[in-house]
């Protein structure tokens, strides 16, 4: 089976409130996002099967020019062909995941049994909201858990140490035992101002953090684990597996937390995890503001991987639709795997152009 045409499309759909508008960090040029979107990749083979992917940003060079022909199931060889041609890891990503939606299709596997089989038949998921004042974000977190079922809740934090603190012990005050709530300060914080907010933090409760401090100062992450009893997470700076070396081995992470648009495809998440695994470290997605099919793809990952068995970033919740024939469920903050071959989601074409930009 080898590739025939690949066809790409941008589209983006809004989200509903309490999701949008999602604020992130002011001090960068946050702004409210107000949707979900992805760059949509279809792959027709010359068998007639069809795959379908999720990636980011755009393609400068054509990939047909680069796969034309190209055997589906040689997906190394298509990610080094498309790095070779300079290609981003975004777009890339995109790629990678058509083809195992494609050759999954082909061996009437999904997609998680080609990645050697199944852990688990459910995936958990940790619910994003961004910077909201402190009686809007309680407010949020409790939607959260009474409308779909979330026990793990993510906030927005880096730009002002006090409205971060303030909006965690509201959202503290208000679920209480009924969630667990992780800030993502993005690198906001210097390791000295990261030092007070973590020890305050944890006398609020708070247990997990992400990305504090840029993670080049891993004497402070270390110190946030050991010292202060802070469960430390990074994102920020992880692509592929070598990127996460030094953290590993420094000691300085509890949870690292891959993305494919960032590692450049499904199977590139697994070698990080697989690294992680080698250091007893469990690994959880980052949220890229996804659609279905990544969203499908996160569930196939962490299905089909032992040390994917945390709560992994969604903004799906919020979306007013999707380009799923039929949208994937939350049941208790959890998506059930999707078992049918591929993916084992369907794509409806009209919706793609109903959301193209």
């Amino acid at each position: 089976m080898r590739i025939k045409q690949i066809t790409t499309t941008n589209v983006r759909i809004p989200y509903a409130a309490p999701v949008g508008p999602y604020i992130g960090r002011r001090s960068v040029g946050g702004h409210g996002t107000l949707g979900a979107g992805g760059l949509i990749v279809k792959i027709e083979t010359d068998t007639g099967i069809i795959g379908w992917g999720e990636g980011t940003g755009e393609f400068e060079t054509n990939p047909n020019t680069i796969l034309a022909a190209h055997r589906v199931a040689n997906i190394e060889g298509a990610l080094a062909a498309m790095e070779l041609a300079g290609i981003n890891k975004g777009p890339m990503s995109g790629i990678e995941m058509a083809l195992w939606d494609a050759l999954g299709k082909h061996a009437e596997l999904p997609v998680y049994q080609l990645f050697g089989g199944q852990v688990r038949d459910e995936v958990d998921f940790c619910a994003c909201m961004g910077l909201k004042e402190p009686t809007e974000s309680a407010a949020t977190a409790r939607e959260y858990i009474d409308r779909w079922g979330f026990r793990f809740l993510k906030t927005k934090a880096g730009d002002d140490s006090d409205d971060d603190l303030q909006i965690a012990e509201a959202i503290q005050g208000e679920v209480g035992n009924d969630a667990v709530l992780r800030p993502d300060a993005n690198n906001g914080y210097s390791p000295e101002e990261a030092k007070s907010v973590l020890r305050r933090m944890k006398d609020l409760g708070v247990r997990y953090f992400e990305d504090p401090c840029p993670s080049e100062h891993l004497d402070a992450l270390v110190h946030f684990r050991m010292e202060i009893g802070m469960g430390i997470l990074v994102n920020m700076g992880v692509g592929t597996p070598d990127t996460v070396l030094t953290l590993l081995a420094n000691e300085g992470v509890d949870i690292i937390m891959p993305d494919t648009p960032a590692a450049g495809g499904m199977i590139r998440v697994k070698k990080v995890a697989a690294v992680a695994e080698a250091y007893n470290t469990p690994c959880l997605m980052h949220c890229s503001h996804d659609l279905g099919l990544k969203t499908a793809a996160i569930t196939h990952i962490a299905a089909s991987t032992p040390n994917f068995s945390g709560p992994n970033d969604t903004c799906y919740h919020g979306l007013t639709d999707d380009i799923l024939a039929e949208p994937l469920r939350f049941k208790n903050g959890k998506i059930r795997v999707p078992s049918n071959p591929g993916l084992g989601v369907d794509v409806d074409e009209a919706k793609i152009e109903k959301y193209s930009v």
